[in-house]
Parts: structure tokens; sequence; C-alpha cells
């Protein structure tokens, strides 16, 4: 038997005896840890190991430490292709029993068989976790469990204070506040514990310190709840024996439960420095009104994975819960309803279904009152249509909702927007996340620069070629990007999602017009585009330019980068190309119809093939469109 502790300096036990470890055979012991039963490539295993700076042969080190780990943990360590793995049967680790506890806390029936269970899963720490363990591959997990054990912390609190215990607690608070001064839901139980105890004084103190010290580190003001805590104990009222707001219930069907449904944080990802503190600026912003967040870019640039991502560091700020909506805006007979929407949050509110609402009113009536009360983040992901986002806009600013959408929404008419841009991924980022897929060692290849500048920075062509690389090991990057020079997108079997279906997906809402005119400007020699020598080219005004323009930046086909200056980024131009010259040969097919006196019909029924022409790109980029010029 196997025991592995992290919650704390990371040990081994084999059959109750302890086993000597290097500081390298802890570091991978520590990675297989925290991957129980899941195979790590021996890629993955480099990274983690030592981050962008590996050794010399490093996949020969992996093997080495791996058997001389194996001789001292035994055969739980397995070698799985294309890696290793920790077999979950036969190996005890006292994060999962923790993470048992914590489960078994929440499902409670009564505060003091909460407080116990609590009480057990904190008595499981023995210090800092992961202790010892200095691979750079485990920071996000040592972060991450750091907030697992202040969140048990405070649910202790929050239990113990119910049954009464508020003056053993008091000193206990006041470390846990002085070690994490910025931890509001802390302060504002020692407020509680303090006020309690008849310590209206000290209670009020807490809460200046803390107001003081977010104005001087984040230019912010404590939370909803704790500036209605601090009215409370100013004004001399009982605060009841609950926590205020922020109390969560403990009991799995309640309609007060707390909602966490953030999906996994994506794997690998890279970059993104600046758009993550925008997202974290919009946020923290004081504001005396809703504020709605919106991350806009063209499909594929990874807009959802960056929301995600932000999301899961801010969750403690919403301490009721985060509620996820895919509203499926990029396919309209898929898009969810503004009553369907509603209905989704609802229902991760606690709502059950017999008791929904029928009408969009009543729905958007129960919705804002339940939001209200709470501070949650929500998260509408793949926003299409204005109606769909409306309703869901918290009515207070305790709570955030924060959209992603690939066209621009005129939400900056009913509410106050704070805007954050998603472009490419610079060159050095994307090569970055492309050697975390395939490894630093392919990566070498000079060839490797060839297939970074054809997936122009865009996230979802990186991913997909990068897992295509990672399926043909033994394939030369030279003879890799030969082959991407002949594609326009790069598709995977069991992967429904691509570059070009993004694209498809903005293109398709184009009116005629403007799909003309992207299929024209695809075939300019330059990636700037000025608006009044277009206007010029095209032979209208520069106000109809400009309209045409303006629709196709509002998918994000183009970007407006100065006065009268758009840019095509360069995945988007390779599309324009293609469309412009799907264009060229519907303009040859129209005039062969012309010089033979055929009507469209005609030619289609006596010559199939000229229909295959004119339609080209399989009928859906170009079927029902006019083939008149921009006027």
């Amino acid at each position: 038997m196997l025991d592995v502790t992290l919650l704390g300096p990371t040990e081994a036990r084999v059959s109750g005896i302890s086993v000597a470890l290097s500081p390298l055979e802890r570091n991978l012991l520590a990675v297989l840890t925290l991957s129980k039963g899941t195979v790590l490539s021996t890629e993955r295993i480099i990274d983690c190991l030592w981050g962008g700076r590996h050794p010399a042969s490093p996949r020969s080190r992996v093997q080495g430490l791996v058997s001389s780990l194996r001789r001292k943990v035994g055969e739980a360590l397995a070698t799985r292709h294309p890696g290793y793995l920790l077999e979950a049967g036969g190996t005890v680790v006292d994060l999962d029993e923790c993470e048992r506890l914590a489960r078994q806390a929440r499902l409670a029936g009564s505060p003091g068989e909460a407080a116990r269970y609590l009480r057990k899963a904190l008595d499981l720490w023995r210090g800092e976790p992961l202790d010892g363990v200095s691979a750079p591959g485990i920071e996000f997990d040592r972060v991450r469990l750091q907030e697992f054990r202040l969140n048990l912390l405070e649910e202790r609190f929050a239990v113990e204070m119910e049954l009464g215990h508020h003056a053993d607690l008091v000193a206990e608070l006041s470390a846990a506040v002085s070690a994490h001064p910025l931890r509001e839901r802390l302060a504002g139980q020692l407020m509680t514990a303090l006020y309690r105890c008849n310590r209206q004084a000290d209670a009020l103190k807490v809460y200046r310190t803390l107001r003081d010290r977010l104005a001087e580190e984040l230019g912010s003001d404590p939370c909803a709840d704790i500036r209605d805590l601090h009215a409370t104990i100013l004004r001399g009222d009982q605060v009841g024996r609950r926590e205020p707001a922020m109390e969560r219930s403990r009991t799995p069907d309640s309609p007060d439960r707390r909602p966490a449904q953030l999906p996994a944080t994506p794997g690998h990802f890279t970059g993104r420095e600046s758009e993550l503190a925008a997202l974290a600026r919009a946020v923290r912003r004081v504001a005396d009104e809703p504020v709605v967040v919106m991350v806009c870019g063209a499909g594929g640039l990874g807009k959802t994975a960056l929301v995600v991502r932000w999301a899961h560091t801010a969750a403690d700020r919403f301490p009721d819960g985060q509620i996820f909506i895919d509203l499926h805006g990029r396919t309209p007979r898929e898009a969810l309803s503004p009553g369907d929407a509603l209905g989704v949050a609802l229902g991760a509110l606690g709502v059950a279904k017999a008791d929904m609402p029928a009408t969009l009113d009543e729905r958007t009536s129960l919705y804002r009152t339940l939001v209200s009360r709470r501070r949650v983040l929500v998260v509408a992901d793949d926003a299409g249509r204005l109606e769909q986002l409306l309703p869901l806009v918290p009515p207070t600013t305790a709570s955030q909702i924060v959209a992603t959408s690939r066209r621009r929404l005129a939400v900056m008419a009913h509410h106050a927007v704070q805007t954050v841009h998603v472009e490419p991924l610079t060159p050095q980022a994307a090569r970055e996340l492309l050697t975390r897929i395939v490894g630093a060692q392919r990566m070498r290849d000079p060839a490797a620069a060839k297939v970074v500048q054809w997936c122009g920075g865009w996230p979802l062509a990186v991913r997909l070629a990068g897992t295509k690389l990672a399926a043909r090991p033994w394939q030369p990057l030279a003879s890799f990007a030969e082959e991407l020079d002949d594609l326009t997108d790069v598709v995977l079997a069991d992967d429904t999602r691509s570059v070009r279906e993004a694209l498809l997906d903005a293109y398709g809402s184009l009116s005629p017009a403007a799909a003309h005119l992207f299929g024209r400007l695809g075939l300019s020699p330059s990636s700037s585009l000025y608006l009044r020598e277009d206007a010029v080219a095209a032979q209208t005004s520069v106000r109809r330019i400009r309209q045409l323009l303006d629709e196709l930046a509002a998918v994000h086909l183009i970007a407006e980068v100065g006065p009268d200056l758009y840019r095509m980024h360069d995945v988007i131009r390779r599309f324009a190309r293609q469309c412009g010259a799907e264009l060229a040969e519907r303009d040859l097919v129209d005039d062969w119809i012309r010089r033979r006196d055929l009507d469209v019909g005609d030619a289609e029924t006596l010559y199939p093939e000229a229909a295959g022409e004119r339609y080209g790109m399989g009928g859906m980029a170009y079927a029902g469109r006019s083939s008149s010029p921009v006027m």
C-alpha cells in the first residue's frame, strides 16, 4: 500500500514505512499523484518538472527518475503509452480524504455534523501544501490547494458561529485575518464574532482596516455584504446566528444552493496576461451601476478559455456561486431563447422545473429577485443576440456578468459596458502553446517556425495542429508544414471545431453586399484596407463602404486600427482569399450564362457542373447570394 501526503511536506510511505526521496523524485511523485489514475505523457512530465529550462536528454532523465522512484514505491507507478501514471487502486492520498470530508460537510444535516467533518478535514493539513516540491508545473495546484484550505476554514468558522462558539473563535479568526488581510469573508466573520462578544469598537476597527487596505491596494471598497454588516453594527442591531448573505446552504435540494458551474480550466493555457489583467480591472472597478463585461473576438481565438481561466481565479469574490450558460449564439438554430437562458440560470439557483415560471417576464422577475440577494458570477458564453443577454444582467453591483461573443452587440445602449478585445496570440505565445502540446525537443526542428506562422496566432488552429502532430510522433515537422501549404484548415475526425467553421459562421451572417466586398478584399495584395481607396475601387460612396466595413467589423472579419484604416489578420485573409477566388469563378459562370443567353435555371439543368462552380465551397458560402457588385 502506497500512502502519499500532499497537504504539508510531500512524503511517501510504503506499508507504513517512510521512503527517502531525492528532490527530483519528490517532484515527480507530486506531479503523478496530482493526476492519479491518469496517464501523463513524457513531454507533459518534462514540462512539469523543468518548465522551459529542460536539461540535456530530458526523456532519459525522466526514464531514470521513474525507474528509481518505482524501486522505492513499487508497482503503483506504471508505464502506459505515451508516458506514466500512478495507479488509483492501492494508493492512498490525504488530499482525496480531505475532499471526501468536505463533501460530507456540505451534505450534513446540521451545523454540528458539518463542523465535525470540517474539523477532521482541516486536521489532515500539516503545513503549506506540496511543501518540498519545486517543480514549476505544479504552482497552479499549490495555489488551488491553498484556496481549498481557506474555503474549508471559512466554512468551519461559519458553522461554529451558528453553534454559538463565537467567543472561542476570536483568537483564531484574528490570526486568519492577519494572514489574509484582503479576505473579505474572514473579516466579516471576525467582525461578527467580536460584535457578539460585545466588542463593537473592535469590530468597527476591523472594518476600517479592511476598507483602507482594499482602497490602497486594489482601489475598491468592501463588498455589499460587509458594508451591510458594518451598517448593522453601527445601528446596534442584532446580528443573526447565521452569517449575512455570504452563508451557504448545505442541503443539495435547497432553493438557496450555491452553483459552481464553471467548466474545467483549459489545458495548456498560454499567454493572455494582458487580457487577464484587463478582465480583473474591469470587474474590480468601483461602480454605482451594473456593468456588463464583454469579451469579443473572432471564433477560435480562445474567448471562452480566457474567461473560464479568469473566472476560476476570481471565484472567491463571488461566494454565492458561479453560473455558466452556453447561449450557442453562433448557430441560430441551436441558440437559446431568452426564456430558455433564464431557465438555465434559475435552475442553477435552485428553482425546480415544477416551480419554473412560464413566461419570459415572470422568469426575469424571479431571476432578478434571487440574484439581488446574492453575490454571483454569471458567465454568458457565445452570445449571438442582444435579447439573449439583457435578461441575464444582474440588478445590483454585488453580482457580475461576463459575456463572450463573436459579434459586436449593442449592449451599451442599455447598460454600462467594459469591453475586452481578444486578438491572436503573439508568435512567441503561439510557439509556447505548440511546444507544450508536442514537446520542446520536437519544436527544435527549424520547420516549427513555419507551422507556427501558418496557425497565425489562432489558439484553436495551434491546438488542432498540435493534436494532429502529437498523433504522428514520427512525422517530421517539415513534412507536416508542406501539408499545411495545401490546406485552408486543420480538422480532426473526432472534433467538430475548426477555424474555418467559425469564419464560415461569421461569413454566413453577412448581407450579400458585405459578403461580396469581403471576397474582393481577400484578393487584395495588402492586408491593410483604406476606406477612401476602397470606395474609389468599388465605384461607390465612402458612406456605403463604411457601412459594409462596419458590418464586417461587427463579426470580427476585419479590425479598425486607425482613422479610416482597417486590417485583416493573416488567417482571416487566407479565408477571404478563398472566398474571393470562389467569387471570381462564379462571376465567370455568370458571364458564360449571359453570353449563351440562358437563364440560371436552364444553365443548371443543362450543365450541372456549372451550378457546382457557381455555388462553390459546398454551397455554404454563396448559395442564394446576389452576384451584384457593391452598391
